[in-house]
């Protein structure tokens, strides 16, 4: 039985700058890797220079992620109908009501998400972090919206983090999680260049990429990528890791 991930993101192009390699090392091992982004990237950048305009944007962020995925090896891109910039203003339930449902459909047995600050302190993915955290307790739980599907229990939530030193390093006004804090710490050295492969789909995100490649030794840090354990149904699970399905069994349905 192939083992499944689910990444629960908010926007378009987060799959790849967050966790692009992990999607893709774990996509090249067999792994069914699943992405659900909130919005279509309504609210972004339309291109330096601009590749589209604001009314076509994200149909343009939706072909952009869909080429991104090809790449990444993404076995099915879901969407969860909201609007970019606007999460904050959604009733809470409705966006859990809706990752429940999806997880209930995927059946993943880890889930990944963003850390409260987001990585970038984006309110779009402060709220999906709460999704996730939700929509992972919920799901199980047959008496939550039992018209949603069959309770399912994903064994792992790990929320994607950046080290402090990182951040510090860059000169980045943002804080990042010390490194002691972190629980999983993956290899994803053989993957860099997918990754950067997958960066460059993302057209209208072009100034964000050229700042991130530009950073000293992006490519020295873009070879792991970084998670907290923040929910486990596994016990006594030998921390940190080195893989994200550690302690799955291979029978697993």
């Amino acid at each position: 039985m192939r083992k499944r991930v689910l990444f629960l993101l908010a926007h378009p192009d987060d799959e790849t700058f967050g966790t692009g390699g992990t999607i893709a090392r774990y996509a090249a091992s067999g792994a069914e890797v699943h992405l659900a982004t909130a919005t279509r990237g309504e609210a972004g950048m339309v291109g330096d220079p601009p590749v589209t305009d604001r009314e076509h944007l994200g149909e343009v962020r939706t072909a952009e992620l869909m080429a991104a995925a090809e790449i990444l090896g993404i076995a099915k891109v879901h969407f969860l109908g909201f609007i970019d910039g606007q999460l904050t203003t959604v009733p809470r339930e409705l966006l859990v009501e809706r990752a429940v449902a999806l997880i209930r459909r995927v059946r993943p047995h880890v889930i990944v998400g963003f850390g409260p600050e987001g990585v970038s302190r984006h309110p779009d993915h402060k709220v999906m972090c709460e999704v996730a955290l939700s929509a992972f307790d919920r799901a199980a739980d047959p008496t939550w919206h039992p018209g949603d599907g069959l309770p399912w229990a994903p064994f792992k939530l790990y929320q994607f983090e950046i080290p402090q030193e990182i951040f510090a390093g860059w000169d980045a006004p943002l804080s990042g999680v010390p490194r002691e804090r972190l629980t999983a710490f993956i290899d994803t050295s053989e993957q860099v260049e997918t990754k950067i492969r997958a960066f460059h789909c993302h057209k209208t995100q072009a100034k964000d990429t050229r700042r991130l490649l530009e950073r000293p030794g992006y490519r020295d840090f873009a070879r792991q990528e970084t998670y907290v354990l923040a929910r486990t149904g596994l016990p006594g699970l030998p921390l940190p890791e080195d893989d994200l399905l550690a302690g799955i069994s291979d029978t697993v349905m």
